[in-house]
This record gives structure tokens, sequence and C-alpha cells, in this order.
């Protein structure tokens, strides 16, 4: 892993994305980039004047940047990490996109919630739309969620998974993952004995990583998966986005959609070779 990206608007919210990226870039041998998004009518106020003053502004927010990063970074271990900053004109989906593509990161970190109004930086549009357009994997991070050496990771599957050794190579390399169990659970609609048949091709997708295989009866996913995140005491969600899968029912629906919103733990998301 050598480049993490991390979208910033300013709020407690990316700056505890932050913290996490540090200690994962820490634990890596990351670099991190601190990405803030200006909109293009941001500080302008519709009149030929002001408009004349949008480099300025934007020199700005680029210095409020450099400075937010600087308050960010404590500790000696935390200063040896390379933090680069970049400011982008745009809008965030697409910036977030362009500039991981570019960059060619290998991770995105982002706060769950972030600042109202335009600044906003995740669960909503932003959030679904950097899933659909960029394939990078994505760890969201809640607000007061808290870096873990170690977690109980829950992998929510339908076991179509066609992840390459890069997207498989993120589990190996995430900090909080090295010495921890992944449980994968398959939430199944009808009653009856599981189908165990796919179970040996997943493990060799996953290779040494520890992991065992639950298979829960419920016609609710999102409330199954919500019980059983809190009977292991789970500090992760895993989830893998490829079409009609829980990642995608969960972003699209407006139903499935509110367990983004309940889950107060990071969020991995990792995307399938199809897409």
């Amino acid at each position: 892993m050598k480049t993490i990206l991390v979208p910033v608007d300013f709020s407690k919210c990316s700056a505890n994305a932050f913290k996490f990226a540090l200690e994962t870039a820490r634990q890596t041998g990351a670099g991190l980039l601190a990405l803030h998004v200006v909109f293009p009518n941001e500080g302008v106020e519709n009149n030929v004047y002001s408009a004349f003053w949008i480099d300025e502004y934007f020199k700005q927010r680029d210095q409020d940047l450099k400075e937010w990063v600087k308050r960010q970074v404590r500790g000696e271990a935390a200063k040896k990490i390379p933090v680069r900053t970049q400011c982008f004109i745009g809008f965030p989906v697409q910036a977030i996109h362009l500039t991981a593509e570019k960059e060619k990161a290998d991770m995105i970190i982002m706060g769950t919630t972030g600042a109202t109004g335009l600044k906003k930086i995740l669960l909503g549009s932003v959030a679904a739309g950097v899933i659909a357009k960029t394939k990078i994997p994505l760890l969201l991070i809640p607000q007061k969620a808290s870096f873990r050496e170690k977690v109980n990771a829950v992998l929510s599957t339908d076991f179509r998974m066609r992840a390459d050794r890069s997207t498989i190579g993120t589990l190996h390399q995430l900090p909080q993952l090295k010495k921890s169990k992944i449980h994968i659970v398959h939430i199944m609609d009808k009653p009856g004995a599981p189908d165990r048949s796919q179970e040996a091709a997943f493990s060799q997708k996953l290779g040494d990583i520890k992991h065992d295989f639950h298979y829960l009866h419920d016609l609710e996913t999102v409330q199954a998966v919500m019980n059983f995140m809190e009977s292991t005491d789970a500090g992760m969600l895993i989830a893998v986005a490829h079409d009609h899968s829980l990642l995608h029912r969960l972003f699209y629906d407006s139903t499935t959609r509110k367990l983004a919103q309940r889950v107060h733990v990071p969020m991995l998301v990792l995307h399938d070779t199809r897409n």
C-alpha cells in the first residue's frame, strides 16, 4: 500500500477518519493525500465583482487545508508519515474519483458523516456515488469510532464475490484485520439446510486470513446483519459491491440504506472485478 486518499471537509468526522488514515499509514508504510473539494460556486455571491475573488478564495481554502492537516499530525510517529494536500474545484464524487485515479490511490478513507449543506461528505449521495464511481477499496469511518488494533469483522456475502488479488490484499494489509478473524455471514431468505459447496472456493480467495462461516434465516437482511454484528461484538463491517449484493441494496434502496445510518463501526467496501 503506497497511497491513501482522505477527503477532508474540516468536520470532526473527517478529523476522526484522518486519525484512522494516519494509523493505517503508519502500520502499512503508505503516504496520505488529504483532499478538500471546493464547490464551483463556493465563496461567490452571484455577481461579477465577487467572481474575481474566486482565486483568492481557493488559495485561502488550500492554506486552511494545510493548517488543518498540521493540527491533526501529532506525535513523532505521525510526523514521519508523508502527507500531501490538494484542493480541487468541482463536485465531491467526481473530484474523489479523478484524484484517486490520477494518484493511483490504494485506498480511500473517509468519514460517514460530515458538515451540513454543500460541504457534507458522506453517507448519502456522495458515498453512494463514490462506491459506484470508483473501484478502489473504501473505508468509511463513523464519527465516534475508535481505532482498535484487533477487531471482530463481519463480512456479509452472497458468495458471488470475484475479487482480484489487489482487493483481497487489502484484507491482508489492513492493520485491524491482521490479528483478527472474519466472520462470514450469509443471509438466507428461505428455510432449509445451507448450501456449503461454495465455502471452499471462498476460503481459497481469503487465503490464510482467519475466518469462519455463518448462515442465518431472515427475510430482513439489514436487521439480520445488525443483530449478528451485535452478537459478535463486531468492530468492522465488510461488504463487496456488485449488482444485487447487500451493498448494492444498501445504498440504492430506501429501506436497506438505513443500515449504513445505523452502523457505528468502520465499514470496508471492496469491489467486485466484474464492475
